[in-house]
């Protein structure tokens, strides 16, 4: 118990002892073989560690370096601290390998040195206070723990799912939801909420402030947008195709639904989705507003006005880079306090959904799902193909390192909440520069709705076929234009789709009330979604950042 959530190791060594460095490796490394670390991250870790303490020694001004080793809930953590005059860690610029090659020796060492360390992204953090260096080195991250903590949980809550709808009492299954699973899931929700707003605003003002030309940013924001279009545009003619092709739904079999539609007489769908509101309500009649709503496109703008005002101001630039920075270093440390607790909101989440899928029109959605099922693989299998085609890098790499963020995002339904596991992989797997991650990613979880379009595309022409209304094509047209429309103000929390499912059909001709048909299953459907939408931001980043040569290669192709 102790080795696995808390454990805490300190050591002096003297600064100007030749033994130092091999002292502070064995002791570090002793440490994590004791604390149970992988043995390929304890490899990697004295490799930064010896690099370090090089430094450190070369830059003492005291006595001592001083090693603290500390383990709590999963994550390794090894603090080195010692006297001496401030040096650059990992900082000597943009480095290409035929530049090592022509350098000399003790320069080429130096280079690499740095390659290396700077490649470590939050893994290795540098400061230096009241002529004291810091040095912190997360040693043990427990991703993959996490990982299949997750998938544990999604295969446990579908099966206690399955046993309080068919075998516990209608009063236990009842107390249990509304007691323990309900609050639970609720209390998560609501400590995301508290950091989403946040996090947005600050990573996109910090991924702005690093921008020197501005017109660089404009380049980027355009790909970004394009590469969003193009795989909207992909994700609805592919569901129309296979609509077309599959032809899911019997003719005339729900216009005797009335009893179970009834449930969806209160739904609001008189809901402005035109372009024009879009983009008139983008611009926040004060500041706090967008904060206080969680409206997205709104704390966008507002975060892109402070990030080129940032770099505007003369003087006070550097301090308010810092600043906001370090703002976006405390969310994002909150939020990954916060993503602890994914796997128990995970179970939560598929039990309640179990309890509510079902009833009559169960069966008579099989085939629906099925092609909305099919057209979202074909959207997975897209994505890689515009990696390969745009981005030259091997997108078999890309599905490895973003299962992650895949699973996350199928679970928790939500682009939002996913958002900043998906950040974290940009960076740390994917060797995505945080200039376009930062940017791309947050801006993705608002405007990038594909797996949404396939929902509102199949789901729209299953319904009208169910209720025997003849699509035309002039009306083919139409539904592809408003959908498209309605994927840039849909916003990525769960429930969203439905709304914007009542719009479509209503278009068609279909009665609103036919939402109803797919109430039961829609939970299960937007986990898809969710997962094809928060799938394309990031394909969609990394394309963009291998454009701009702004992809680490090394991170990338590291198995």
């Amino acid at each position: 118990m102790t080795k696995k959530y808390l454990f805490i190791k300190k050591k002096m060594f003297p600064a100007d002892s030749p033994e130092t460095i091999s002292g502070c490796v064995e002791f570090i490394e002793n440490a994590l073989r004791e604390m149970e670390i992988d043995r390929k991250l304890i490899l990697r870790t004295v490799l930064i560690v010896e690099e370090v303490i090089v430094r450190m020694i070369s830059n003492a001004g005291g006595k001592h370096i001083s090693v603290r080793i500390r383990r709590r809930f999963g994550d390794a953590e090894i603090r080195i601290l010692s006297e001496g005059e401030a040096f650059e860690l990992n900082g000597i610029g943009a480095v290409e390998a035929g530049d090592i090659m022509n350098m000399e020796d003790e320069d080429a060492e130096h280079a690499i040195r740095s390659i290396v360390l700077n490649s470590l992204g939050d893994h290795l953090k540098y400061s230096h206070k009241k002529g004291m260096n810091h040095v912190r080195i997360m040693a043990g991250q427990s991703e993959k723990s996490m990982l299949l903590a997750t998938i544990f949980a999604l295969v446990i809550g579908l099966l206690f799912g399955l046993l309080m709808k068919f075998v516990f009492p209608a009063a236990v299954t009842g107390g249990i939801s509304n007691i323990l699973l309900s609050p639970v899931k609720t209390m998560f929700m609501n400590a995301l909420k508290i950091v989403i707003a946040p996090v947005v605003f600050f990573s996109i003002v910090s991924c702005i402030s690093q921008f020197k030309d501005l017109s660089e940013l404009g380049k980027i924001g355009a790909k970004v947008m394009g590469m969003y279009l193009l795989t909207t545009v992909a994700a609805v003619l592919i569901s129309v195709g296979m609509s077309i092709l599959l032809h899911p739904g019997t003719p005339g079999f729900a216009l005797s639904l009335s009893a179970d539609a009834a449930s969806v007489a209160g739904l609001n769908t008189e809901v402005d989705t035109s372009l024009l509101h879009t983009i008139i309500n983008i611009v926040p009649d004060n500041f706090l507003s967008p904060f206080i709503e969680s409206d997205t496109l709104q704390i966008i703008f507002l975060a892109v006005i402070c990030g080129i005002a940032v770099g505007m101001i003369g003087e006070y630039s550097t301090v308010l880079q810092e600043f906001f920075e370090a703002c976006n270093s405390l969310f994002l440390t909150i939020t990954t306090m916060i993503t602890r607790f994914i796997p128990v909101a995970v179970f939560c989440s598929v039990v309640l959904m179990m309890l509510k899928m079902g009833g009559k029109s169960f069966l008579s959605l099989l085939g629906m799902a099925g092609t909305h099922l099919l057209c979202v693989f074909c959207m997975l299998v897209v994505y890689g193909f515009l990696i390969l085609v745009f981005g030259r890098l091997n997108p078999l790499l890309f599905y490895r390192k973003n299962k992650e963020g895949m699973v996350t995002s199928f679970t928790l339904a939500s682009s939002s909440a996913a958002m900043p596991v998906n950040m974290k992989t940009c960076t740390d797997k994917l060797g995505i520069s945080s200039k376009v991650c930062s940017f791309s990613i947050p801006l993705g979880a608002t405007v990038n709705m594909d797996g949404t379009c396939i929902l509102l595309t199949v789901g729209g022409l299953f319904l009208a076929r169910a209720y025997g209304i003849s699509v035309t094509q002039s009306m083919f047209l139409s539904l592809i234009v408003t959908i498209v429309l309605l994927s840039l103000g849909a916003p990525g929390v769960p429930g969203s789709g439905l709304v914007c499912l009542g719009i479509v059909i209503g278009s068609l001709g279909v009665p609103i009330e036919a939402v109803g048909l797919v109430m039961g299953i829609y939970p299960f459907l937007d986990m898809f979604n969710t997962m094809s939408n928060t799938t394309g931001d990031v394909a969609a980043a990394l394309i963009v950042a291998s454009s701009e040569d702004l992809v680490d290669l090394e991170t990338y192709n590291k198995v």
